[in-house]
């Protein structure tokens, strides 16, 4: 951590030089006050070595020659807003200020206007009370070091926070609010999230103990340019002007930086890091306090929605199993009594009806199968593509059609009931979309590497244009179908960790194109 401890005089006027030092000197008495540092425009030059001429300077007077100078403005233009620039004017014309304003000088003193004491030091004038209320030597900053070392705690804390479980946020984030506040020696860190209109502690630290309360909006500095999405920093007031000994008993307001939680272009929250200390915030270090309310917010707006995911999911897999129970209870009765009247009815209408029923089961199937929450598959084995394929086809109502299957399909590493599931999907999808009497060939595909695949294609009407993108998600359909057998496939197709496609030539085409640990397993 830097202190800034030096008040510098910058010009060639020795006589002004040695007025700034006993200003310094008569406004900190003792050895505990800011040091004097006299500095002519050359020592700005820029082929110049060693170290920066206003390194740890925490207030400048310049003589107005000085601030004029292109190497010294420059400079100036560099100090932290924090630091102020004094300059010592003889002839306070109009072009004079603006010309010291632009070089971005704080505030001026008339050079002639002094009051000395009877040994002829100024000790009272206008440039000790302008130094006294606008400098403060106890004020403290990160250093440069400090800085990159904090930017490496936040490189590290951002992949720690991008791998977190939900069980793991709030540990995770006070973690990384305590390396935080311990590299940059802050003396809390709070996170407020929204909550109907009042911000509520969510996460905190602080070593010595703290128990934030709820804030309303309005509480916080500056909410205007919070609402706005900007940093608000605030540094710890001022040293108290000459003679004003009141003040200096009284309580000072922590040093400040507040930076807001953005989820959605909406304010969810703000993150407070404060300091007890005089302090002085750099750009960079709000850059990263900032990166760090980034990484809050996106943790957290993860973690929601990975909640409401979690909660709907729960909430579809109860609803389908309640559905599913309702309906198999009345297809059960229908299913019986249809048995108990098949020698009273001719065969077609026996056909038809135990179709429907068929169809109905499968349907409550699909609809827990959409719905699970967990493994899509069980244990897999090495299979032959072809009778797994010969097996649903037997369980697909269509006499019409034909199925040809190439005799270099192989095997492959599966689960046997749901590739067979798929198949039987891929089956009524081309019947649904193709008639009765499609026509459906399965064969191999070449893949580059070591994996392997295969196609379903048909010669139906294939895939209207508008639909290619979407065809796999649940309740697309061009055909008269509930819409949810090809997103079942893509899901049992997911579980197994293969990939497809869907296009058309000729008809509609689906590519399964397996990983190379399955054909690799499966083919001893």
């Amino acid at each position: 951590m830097d202190r800034r401890t030096v008040v510098a005089f910058v010009g060639d006027d020795a006589s002004a030089g040695e007025r700034v030092s006993c200003a310094v000197d008569a406004v900190w008495q003792g050895p505990d006050g800011p040091t004097f540092r006299a500095l002519t425009p050359g020592d700005f030059d820029a082929d110049r070595d060693g170290e920066d001429p206003l390194n740890a300077t925490c207030g400048v007077v310049v003589t107005v020659a000085a601030a004029t100078d292109d190497a010294v403005g420059d400079r100036l233009a560099m100090l932290p807003s924090n630091v102020p620039v004094i300059a010592l004017v003889e002839d306070a014309t109009t072009a004079t200020i603006r010309t010291l304003l632009s070089a971005d000088v704080d505030d001026v003193v008339d050079a002639d206007d002094r009051e000395s004491n009877s040994d002829g030091v100024d000790d009272t004038g206008p440039l000790a009370e302008r130094l006294a209320n606008r400098v403060d030597p106890d004020r403290v900053r990160l250093g440069d070091d400090d800085v990159a070392r904090l930017a490496e705690v936040l490189l590290d804390a951002g992949t720690t926070l991008m791998s977190t479980r939900t069980d793991e946020v709030g540990t995770k984030i006070e973690w990384t609010m305590e390396n935080v506040g311990e590299h940059a020696e802050l003396d809390r860190i709070v996170c407020y999230r929204e909550d109907d209109g009042q911000f509520v502690p969510a996460y905190s630290w602080c070593p010595d103990g703290f128990e934030p309360a709820p804030r309303p909006f309005d509480d916080f500095p500056d909410p205007d340019r919070l609402s706005t999405f900007g940093n608000v920093a605030r540094s710890s007031a001022s040293v108290p002007p000459l003679g004003d000994e009141a003040e200096t008993t009284a309580e000072e307001p922590p040093a400040t930086v507040h930076v807001p939680l953005v989820v959605d272009w909406e304010l969810s929250g703000i993150v407070a890091f404060e300091s007890a200390d005089r302090r002085v915030w750099t750009d960079d270090e709000v850059d990263l306090y900032r990166t760090l309310g980034d990484l809050v917010a996106h943790t957290i707006a993860r973690n929601d929605r990975r909640v409401a995911l979690r909660r709907q999911a729960e909430q579809l897999e109860q609803f389908s199993a309640v559905v599913s129970h309702d309906l198999r209870n009345p297809l059960n009765v229908l299913s019986g009594y249809l048995s108990l009247s098949e020698d009273e009815i001719s065969p077609a209408r026996y056909d038809a009806m135990s179709g429907a029923v068929d169809r109905m089961e499968t349907l409550i199937d699909d609809l827990l199968m959409l719905a699970r929450r967990g493994k899509a598959i069980g244990d897999t084995e090495p299979v032959p593509i072809e009778a797994i394929a010969e097996d649903a086809w037997q369980s697909v109502r269509a006499p019409d059609a034909t199925l040809t299957i190439a005799d270099e399909v192989g095997r492959v590493e599966a689960d046997p009931s749901r590739l067979r599931q798929a198949f039987e999907n891929l089956f009524r999808n081309a019947i649904d979309h193709g008639g009765r009497d499609v026509e459906i060939e399965i064969g191999p595909i070449a893949t580059e590497g070591d994996g392997g695949g295969l196609y379903v294609a048909d010669d139906g009407p294939g895939i209207p244009v508008e639909l290619v993108d979407t065809v796999f998600d649940s309740g697309v359909s061009s055909a008269d179908s509930s819409g949810i057998g090809l997103a079942i496939v893509d899901r049992i197709v997911e579980a197994h960790e293969w990939d497809i496609e869907a296009r058309n030539d000729d008809g509609a085409v689906f590519e399964l194109t397996f990983g190379a640990d399955a054909t690799r397993a499966a083919s001893p």
